[in-house]
């Protein structure tokens, strides 16, 4: 094919369902986390000028960033006190934006990275607010369509740290991203708790996946305040509630690894019912998750931070059919996707465009 000599770079990151341990998590337990194929896509090239275009065609916004704005930038977020402050600090930045601008400064002070007189477009496929990771596959794919794009060579650790800092301006949380960010960019399944960190778990088994939509969720921010409040108002009750999701988290990935579906799928069915117990389950998710099983799921539960959004469940490839006609006769809509065995780190490309 003739080109024109511009070069192009474009990652993918995958999005993310919590299989086993959300909520539990945040207070050490073990957290389990699935990979899917659903995407999201960044990609650099040339631009129009010597400033740094960011792209975001889901949101209609297009913003152009000077090298002098990116190092004041940098500064501000080195120097922050916390993620509020910084955020109220750079209002002139759209929101929808400042995670990346935040991401592509670090990369440009700390690892040199040559984006002055770039492009970068950023997409989605992956529903944002439904508990599929959304924010933290878009910040995962345009840290490593940064570093492809610049020939940068970082550790593992050092590019999931480098999309995070995307993650916690999305979610005003110093801690954010921590699971997302590492599953999406290892692709496959990947655990996580504080004792241990993130890490890829050596895993084969396919899963086929029913992605069951309740409808808008309310912010993780707020489901984890109300399970913080449980905590402080009934900390032994609440801890034994958390001890019960982390044995299931652990029996789940055993399961995962046995290749025992069944299993895996009453472990994310238990972990539902002590969700609930938790406080952030609603309704529609307890419908979604009762609909699903009487129509022959192995285990459903809700995904991610819960308070609406979607439930995920385990079937039989035969069944599956069956299973999305039994939840729309129900009031849901239901999309089948699969395990993503390869994250962001893997998905990427690099050449020239006509």
């Amino acid at each position: 094919m003739e080109t024109n000599g511009t070069r192009r770079t474009k990652a993918r990151a995958p999005g993310v369902v919590k299989l086993f341990g959300e909520h539990a998590v945040v207070y050490g337990r073990l957290a389990i986390a699935a990979a899917i194929s659903l995407f999201a896509s960044a990609q650099i090239e040339d631009g129009e000028n010597s400033n740094l275009t960011i792209e975001l065609p889901n949101f209609g916004v297009k913003y152009e960033f000077s090298k002098e704005r990116l190092d004041v930038l940098h500064a501000s977020y080195k120097n922050r006190t916390d993620i509020k402050d910084y955020i109220s600090k750079n209002s002139d930045i759209k929101p929808e934006v400042l995670p990346y601008a935040t991401i592509a400064s670090k990369a440009i002070g700390e690892y040199n990275a040559n984006l002055i007189g770039k492009k970068v477009i950023l997409s989605s496929e992956i529903i944002a607010q439904r508990g599929l990771a959304s924010s933290g596959s878009c910040c995962t794919a345009f840290a490593v369509a940064i570093l492809r794009s610049s020939g940068i060579k970082l550790s593992d650790d050092e590019a999931i740290e480098l999309a995070r800092e995307g993650e916690k301006i999305v979610h005003k949380n110093e801690g954010a991203g921590k699971i997302d960010v590492p599953a999406s960019y290892y692709g496959g399944y990947s655990s996580y708790s504080g004792s241990s960190g993130a890490k890829k778990e050596d895993v084969s088994t396919d899963l086929s996946l029913l992605l069951i939509d309740t409808g808008p969720k309310i912010s993780t921010a707020e489901t984890v305040g109300k399970v913080a409040e449980r905590f402080k108002s009934n900390k032994e009750g609440t801890e034994a509630i958390f001890d019960r999701i982390n044995s299931c988290a652990m029996g789940g990935i055993g399961a995962l690894k046995a290749g025992n579906i069944n299993k895996v799928g009453s472990h994310m069915t238990e972990i539902h019912k002590l969700l609930a117990e938790l406080g952030v389950s609603t309704d529609g998710l307890d419908r979604a998750v009762s609909t699903a099983i009487a129509a022959g799921a192995y285990g459903a539960k809700l995904s991610g931070g819960g308070g609406g959004g979607l439930a995920v469940a385990i079937a039989p490839k035969e069944k599956l059919e069956y299973l999305v006609n039994s939840i729309a006769s129900a009031g849901f809509t239901a999309s089948v996707t699969q395990i993503s065995q390869l994250g962001a780190k893997e998905l990427y490309e690099a050449g020239n465009i006509s």
